[in-house]
């Protein structure tokens, strides 16, 4: 191989590590591995292709730290997309000289803000005013156009080979990779431009338009939060008439533009998608087919007119933060405020801060803002109770808001006690409140934004069903059981939840669980083995002790953990999977499976073959620990943390018997309240998610687009 000059493995599948003796081919000018699985380290056997002038691995899986000599070199290079670590002397822009970094670092960065945003995974937003976007309007390739009172924004940056482009509002940008490789031509630019202005409607969008030989993706930044229709507007303009288009082939790429049928003629293509991390991605690649001549410069690969995205909901009325100086803006500030604090002690503190909350009445027009006035485009929920509404603060901030029931005296009992846990709670795995308002008998609470919703939908609602990983579901377990440990036995107020379900469990952008809704929460005082209390919960995920007798201790929500757990693992809901007419929850059927030996039954199909067989029993076994009839029997949620994590073994301690009662024992519970109909006014049967959010893609041709 001492002659090979181009090597082109682009999109073939390949795995593995790239194979070091690549860099003893000195006369290598053009290296393409891009869009493959590679894993491993560039080897630094590259440091020694002294004739290369391309090197595009770009869309793989590639590790460790990104070589000095890539980014001192004067050459061509695109690694972007790719899981690099941050070493000590690691890059912090994107473009260093000619070498495209976009998304090159893996997502352990993303909390490090000493570094551009743009080495991030997906491109979190870069501005620093705190402004953000509704709309996005771009003329790719060519200046600035009105059209239809819209202003398109201008995108004449030529180059192209290996470039990441920011436009100066901040507000979107280009990375573009690839060289042209079927000719001699070094002219840098990435435009076509028609021989002749198009007589065609709106012209000004397709006269030029942004080439590139392999991948072009275009990004929205700092979009709010919500639906929006994406227009992709296209025009064959490098064909220049009909015989050279249809003699040559079609330019065929992710996104086939020639439904229209000839050259020179306009066609839109529109999609829906949803942004939840404030950044649209659009990505084309060119695959390798469609023409079916010799490729020419320009003949093969993306093209793309213009991009046009609007949002398909009221966009939250932004509201400036009030500043020092009346009286009325210093009394605002304090009631948005409360619940940020110092944990401190006991019911007092609940009491305490359930009067301030009420006392401080003032008109809540911050929150009514940010809401549109609670406008119903805006809800996106039930809580406990009550109804819960998508805002916008003034800095960008997507919130949640809970406003509770002018009606309920329930609901009043509820909204103190949860302003007092939650104040008091600050845990990763615990939902942030950010603070409470009220106005005259109207209560709110403020929470962050959960943008993959709750759970129960992730697992249980079809449409919205997130393909969860074996490694994310066992992430959620393990964040739930932190949540409670701290709950139990970590936190200043220890605490008992009483209403674990997959419903209260949020997810955030990251799929990190977040235990919700602590309108049911009870003090667990140290000085007391259990309380005795009226029954409240979720029917299905009660402890036995407690659902017929109202025996409240910390391993009832040990109990309901276990349910959750098993519900992550099969995927299927406890209440409402039946597989057999004798099995009315799904823990009946795992205690049927258990003794068969054959749990895994249990494990969701979706994963096929891509799961850990020793996690999966594990985690199932420690589900049906923590849902044994006996609550002296169940472990701390310390324990189940050191289970989970691997640094404590699992002992066989799962007995016939004890899995005999627990069938006997939600016999028993469904005995109780199905014939004692009364005693369950405090129950329900099923709950919705606290807060409503969708899933953030496109597929266009089965290429994923959007993330």
């Amino acid at each position: 191989m001492t002659y090979m000059n181009k090597l082109v493995l682009r999109n073939c599948s390949i795995s593995g590590s790239i194979p070091p003796y690549i860099g003893t081919w000195t006369s290598l000018k053009h290296l393409d591995l891009s869009f493959n699985k590679l894993s491993g380290e560039i080897p630094p056997s590259f440091a020694s292709m002294g004739a290369v002038d391309y090197i595009y691995l770009s869309g793989n899986s590639l590790t460790g730290n990104i070589p000095g000599w890539l980014l001192r070199r004067n050459k061509i290079a695109d690694i972007s997309f790719n899981n690099f670590t941050m070493g000590s002397s690691g890059p912090s822009q994107c473009l260093q000289g000619s070498v495209n970094l976009v998304e090159s670092y893996s997502a352990e960065v993303n909390r490090l803000n000493s570094i551009h945003p743009c080495l991030k995974r997906n491109f979190p937003c870069v501005a620093s005013n705190g402004q953000y976007h509704s709309s996005l309007h771009i003329n790719c390739g060519d200046k600035e156009a009105t059209i239809n009172e819209i202003k398109y924004e201008a995108d004449t940056t030529p180059k192209g080979a290996s470039l990441l482009y920011v436009s100066p509002g901040l507000n979107w940008a280009f990375s573009s990779t690839g060289n042209f490789m079927d000719d001699n031509i070094n002219d840098d630019n990435y435009i076509a431009t028609s021989a002749s202005k198009l007589a065609v409607p709106n012209s000004d969008l397709y006269n030029k338009a942004r080439l590139s030989p392999l991948s072009l993706t275009y990004y929205g930044l700092c979009m709010l939060s919500g639906s929006y229709t994406v227009n992709l507007h296209f025009a064959e303009i490098v064909f220049t008439n009909d015989s050279t288009y249809y003699s040559l082939g079609k330019r065929r790429f992710n996104v086939f533009i020639q439904s229209s049928g000839a050259a020179a003629k306009p066609v839109t293509k529109t999609f829906q998608t949803y942004v939840t991390n404030h950044t649209l991605e659009i990505q084309f690649y060119w695959a390798g087919r469609g023409t079916t001549g010799i490729p020419y410069r320009g003949s093969y690969g993306p093209l793309i007119s213009a991009i046009s995205v609007t949002p398909n909901f009221q966009i939250p009325l932004a509201v400036d933060p009030p500043k020092a100086g009346s009286r009325e803006k210093r009394s605002s500030r304090a009631s948005i405020a409360l619940g940020i604090g110092i944990p401190i002690v006991a019911i007092f503190t609940a009491l305490i801060l359930g009067i301030y909350c009420i006392k401080k009445q003032r008109k809540s027009s911050m929150h009514e803002a940010a809401t549109r006035n609670f406008d119903a485009a805006n809800k996106i929920g039930e809580g406990g109770f009550g109804s819960v509404y998508k805002g916008l603060l003034s800095d960008g901030t997507i919130i949640a808001v809970k406003q509770l029931s002018s009606r309920s005296k329930q609901g009043n009992r509820e909204f103190v006690n949860e302003i007092g846990m939650i104040s008091a709670l600050q845990h990763p795995n615990l939902v942030k409140l950010y603070g409470c308002c009220t106005e005259g008998n109207q209560l709110s609470l403020v929470y962050e934004y959960m943008e993959n919703n709750c759970l129960a939908r992730a697992l249980f609602v079809e449409q919205y069903r997130l393909r969860m990983d074996w490694g994310t579901r066992h992430k959620i377990c393990l964040g739930i059981a932190k949540g409670l440990a701290y709950l139990h036995e970590e936190s200043a107020i220890r605490i008992v939840h009483r209403d674990i379900k997959a419903s209260n469990i949020l997810l955030d952008k990251d799929l990190n669980a977040k235990i919700s809704d602590f309108g049911l929460a009870k003090l667990n005082e140290d000085d007391h083995t259990h309380i005795s209390t009226k029954v409240a919960g979720t029917i299905g995920y009660m402890a036995p002790e407690y659902a017929m007798r109202g025996y409240l201790t910390d391993k009832a929500d040990v109990y309901s953990f276990g349910v959750v757990v098993l519900e992550i693992v099969s995927g299927k809901s406890n209440t409402n999977y039946r597989p057999k007419e004798d099995f009315v929850y799904l823990l009946d059927w795992a205690c049927v499976l258990h003794e068969r030996g054959t749990l895994l039954e249990l494990v969701d199909p979706d994963l096929g073959s891509n799961y850990s067989t020793e996690e999966a029993l594990l985690m199932l076994n420690v589900a049906l620990l923590c849902t044994t009839a006996a609550p002296t029997l169940r472990p701390k949620m310390s324990k189940v943390v050191s289970l989970l994590e691997g640094s404590a073994p699992l002992q066989p301690l799962l007995s016939d018997l004890s899995l005999a009662a627990n069938s006997l024992s939600s016999s028993g519970v469904r005995r109780n309240f199905w014939q004692n109909p009364g005693e369950s006014q405090s129950l329900t049967a099923q709950a919705s998610c606290s807060d409503t959010n969708e899933s953030s893609t496109i597929d266009i041709d089965g290429i994923l687009l959007v993330s």
